[in-house]
């Protein structure tokens, strides 16, 4: 920009583009824009061309590979365009005026001229791509699209954005936002994961591909949630709102910014008049006589998914919708009818207890409403690829993780001293596929709890690690049972640490570094470190755990409670895949995809053999939809009893006749990790999907398959009754879909795999890939 010039062209690019090109930056933007379109530099415009055109000259013959994007100076651009590896003019079609801070009227004859001569400018330059920076209404995603259409239509690259050019724009890719807000009331200071909304929506928010963002409307609201990088706000709120006015002007705003919002159980404001034209809405009275009831008059067929609803009198609340709205549930109170539930164009409500039943005998809450019918509804959420973690190559993913408690306890049958030497005889050894065991530090190791037994103790994790299948893992040093109650900033409570090591006092590096160190440098094998954190106790690490995992360069799992059984299972019973206690990966929590023995055996009480109870969880997950993968987790005290070790085999057992796909539990977490930040757009009818390095499965609505003919990058897919799965080559590709009730596409493809796929080439006689390690 103007503020980096200085001197002559030799001088600017010894000073700006030198440094930039040390760096490695290839690419560089020459842009007016802080000088709300003024010329770019404060010399007058002949010289400033004159100078633009001599440093174009200076970088191509000094910096070799570099490319130039110009914004605006038509005199260089004409004369120097073979320079340029592109040209940005701006505000053809809607100019727009800077020091004013208003949109101006098209001039049809200088649209006319200008169009004329940015085609004659293409004639001459046919190799050089010329961008039409629009700027428009900064939440007016339909205008920017219909404004991109105009662009492009008149031969132009399109790139429309806000005025302050600070959103994720749109041009002839229209990126798709993935990013949901969750607005919760919790007291101040209260874990983020203990509210309703971070424990029931996380799945379906999970399944329906969004990366979820949690607040705490009590704590104060976010101001960057536009609609370029974020689909919609969910709002369940369990506690009433301390400031209500606040919560409902930042409600108001964010509808006003076009950001859907669906609204479980209570909007937690009152709605006036005013409020109620804004949403559509109609107040009703809410005086009853004596004796009156409310029946149900009408359910959409998402009301009573998992229970029927169950209306009484104290629940109705005065509110109709406007003819914009779609009734969802509709009650009647003596000659009132409400609506209990609806979407409208703002997004949509499904108020207590058309929301979630709370049944009392079984403890649990049950999904009146469909959450993925109704978040898609209300959020009009596109039907568009979803990144997916629970499958590889069409097979559910499945890994074991290991949780070290226990280590020390005595096998209780014959022929093992320990129960962890039993399982490294009959499970670690027995099945030689992925699986990634930890070790509690302070219970095995010298300076822990039992340092007479350590010797022994060491001998047997050594030999565990050293196993050629098994990943390592470090479940602490001494296994916290509350992380936020044993962190300082809270006060340290001895009774929340596992273990009383004396001399110890609670220490995050070394509960985490510490313990990884020591395994390290004690128990791994050459060429073997830990890869994963599993966290103990209650698996609540504070956003400062959390880092001090990531610093010590190793992934982190655990928490999160996937435990349905049948025949009272319910969706919200299951867990997403992780929650974010921040705003990077640093501060991202990856839960534990089902739960383990521990709560299949009441608390280790009995029955011992309860761990067989998972298979039900994995069918649940499983039918009629994939929404996890499958993951044995258990602990070593799993291994001193002859009933639990038995229930542990039959686990293994069954899962192996399942159509799987093995992984260490690292695998996982990466997989996870990228699925946060995959990107997904839709380029002139084609999907355009980037991933990480890796994330290689994405899952398409129910019919849609894609046409391999113009696709690049699928290496096949399998259709089920959830959607189709698409299996991805690479961390790109380009995906055109075939349309519905078409003939499938003749070429051949991978239908579904049990193994990593790689150099995947395909002709129409045959493919050819190869599968690494075979």
């Amino acid at each position: 920009t103007q503020k980096d010039y200085q001197g002559t062209p030799a001088a600017w690019l010894e000073k700006t583009l030198a440094p930039l090109w040390g760096k490695g930056f290839r690419d560089f933007y020459l842009t007016d824009k802080e000088r709300g379109g003024d010329s770019f530099f404060s010399a007058p415009p002949s010289t400033e061309d004159r100078w633009l055109s001599l440093a174009l000259t200076e970088v191509h013959g000094e910096f070799k590979g570099a490319r130039i994007f110009l914004r605006n100076h038509s005199p260089v651009a004409d004369a120097r365009g073979d320079l340029l590896a592109g040209w940005v003019v701006e505000s053809i079609f809607q100019p727009y005026d800077a020091l004013q801070g208003w949109f101006l009227t098209v001039d049809p004859h200088r649209l006319d001229e200008q169009l004329s001569q940015l085609h004659h400018w293409q004639e001459k330059y046919p190799g050089v791509p010329l961008i039409d920076l629009e700027l428009a209404q900064t939440y007016d995603r339909e205008g920017q699209q219909a404004l991109a259409r105009k662009s492009a239509q008149a031969g132009l690259i399109p790139y429309v954005t806000s005025p302050d050019e600070n959103i994720v724009g749109i041009g002839k890719l229209r990126v798709m936002p993935r990013k949901i807000l969750v607005v919760q009331s919790l007291d101040p200071g209260t874990a983020i994961e203990e509210g309703t909304g971070s424990r029931i929506l996380s799945l379906p928010l999970d399944y329906l591909g969004y990366d979820v963002r949690y607040v705490n409307v009590n704590e104060g609201l976010p101001e960057d949630i536009t609609p370029d990088r974020y689909a919609g706000i969910a709002v369940f709120l369990d506690k009433d709102v301390a400031d209500q006015d606040k919560w409902r002007l930042w409600f108001l705003k964010e509808v006003h910014r076009h950001v859907p919002v669906a609204v479980f159980d209570r909007f937690g404001f009152d709605i006036d008049i005013e409020t109620a034209q804004v949403l559509d809405l109609k107040v009703l009275p809410s005086g009853y006589l004596p004796g009156a009831t409310a029946r149900i008059l009408h359910t959409a067929p998402m009301i009573g998914f998992e229970h029927a609803p169950q209306v009484e009198i104290q629940d109705a609340v005065g509110l109709a919708i406007g003819p914009t709205g779609q009734s969802l549930a509709q009650i009647q109170v003596g000659d009132t009818i409400m609506d209990m539930a609806a979407t409208l164009p703002w997004g949509g409500y499904a108020l207590a207890p058309f929301s979630l039943e709370y049944v009392g005998e079984l403890n649990r809450n049950y999904w009146v409403i469909d959450p993925l019918k109704f978040l898609r509804q209300s959020l009009s959420l596109p039907a568009m690829p979803v990144p997916d973690t629970t499958s590889e190559n069409g097979r559910r993913l499945f890994f074991v993780q290991v949780d070290g408690d226990g280590f020390p306890s005595r096998a209780e049958f014959p022929g093992y001293d320990y129960g962890a030497d039993a399982l490294y005889d009959q499970i670690f050894k027995k099945y030689p596929i992925p699986m990634t065991v930890s070790v509690v530090e302070g219970e095995i190791g010298p300076t822990g709890k039992y340092p007479a037994l350590s010797p022994r103790l060491e001998s047997i994790a050594r030999k565990i690690f050293a196993l050629p299948n098994i990943e390592i893992g470090s479940h602490t040093y001494s296994h916290p049972l509350d992380w936020i109650l044993a962190d300082p900033k809270y006060g340290q409570q001895k009774e929340q640490l596992s273990m009383q090591i004396p001399g110890y006092t609670f220490d995050l590096k070394r509960e985490i570094e510490g313990s990884i160190e020591y395994i390290n440098g004690r128990l791994a094998p050459p060429g073997k470190k830990v890869r994963v954190l599993q966290w103990s106790g209650a698996a609540n690490p504070t956003a400062a755990a959390l880092e001090e995992a990531w610093k010590a360069g190793v992934y982190n799992i655990n928490g999160g409670d996937t435990l349905p059984v049948k025949p009272d299972g319910s969706w919200t019973d299951i867990s997403g895949a992780g929650i974010a206690k921040g705003k990077g990966d640093q501060n991202y929590q990856i839960y534990a995809a089902e739960m383990n023995e521990n709560i299949y055996t009441n608390d280790w009480t009995r029955p011992f053999y309860g761990m067989v109870r998972v298979l039900e969880t994995y069918e649940i997950t499983e039918f009629p939809l994939r929404i996890k993968p499958v993951d044995i987790y258990f602990h070593f005290y799993s291994g001193t009893k002859l009933a639990s070790l038995k229930a542990l085999q039959n686990v293994y057992d069954v899962t192996l006749k399942q159509p799987v796909f093995p992984v260490y539990t690292s695998d996982f977490i990466q997989k996870v990790l990228d699925a946060r930040h995959a990107s997904v757009a839709m380029q002139e009818g084609q999907w355009q999907i980037r991933t990480g390095r890796s994330l290689r499965e994405f899952r398409l609505p129910v019919g849609e398959v894609p046409d391999l003919t113009h696709s690049s990058g699928v290496i096949g897919y399998l259709s089920v009754p959830g959607g189709t799965y698409v299996h991805l080559g690479d961390d790109q590709a380009s995906v055109s879909l075939l349309p519905v009730n078409h003939p499938a596409d003749p070429l051949p493809y991978v239908s579904a795999a049990t193994a990593y796929i790689t150099h995947f080439k395909r002709k129409v006689e045959g493919i050819r890939f190869d599968r690494p390690g075979v």
